[in-house]
């Protein structure tokens, strides 16, 4: 599989953090950064979670995600895992 079949992540900011409520009505804080899902047919922007404060990928770096790598068996039929197995994208070698 080459890089034109596969989603290519974007990092577009800084880790960020947001304070939620979970069912059992603790507060709990989540960390995340923007990012953009791009593919031949799809560009669209998200949160892509993070552990902490200190574990974001570089504004800007570019990562491959296997799409394929992700699917597991849901309660109505397949779905996407809830962490991304995302892998920084092979270096292009120079032209000279």
């Amino acid at each position: 599989m080459n890089n034109k079949d596969q989603a290519i992540v974007t990092i577009l900011g800084e880790v960020t953090s947001r304070n939620i409520t979970t069912s059992k009505g603790l507060p709990k804080t989540v960390y995340g950064q923007k990012a953009q899902l791009e593919t031949e047919q799809l560009r669209y922007q998200f949160e892509l979670e993070c552990d902490g404060p200190n574990t974001g990928h570089k504004v800007g770096m570019k990562l491959l995600w296997d799409v394929i790598k992700d699917v597991v068996p849901g309660t109505f039929g397949p779905e996407l895992a809830r962490r991304m197995s995302l892998q920084e994208m092979p270096a292009t070698p120079a032209r000279g």
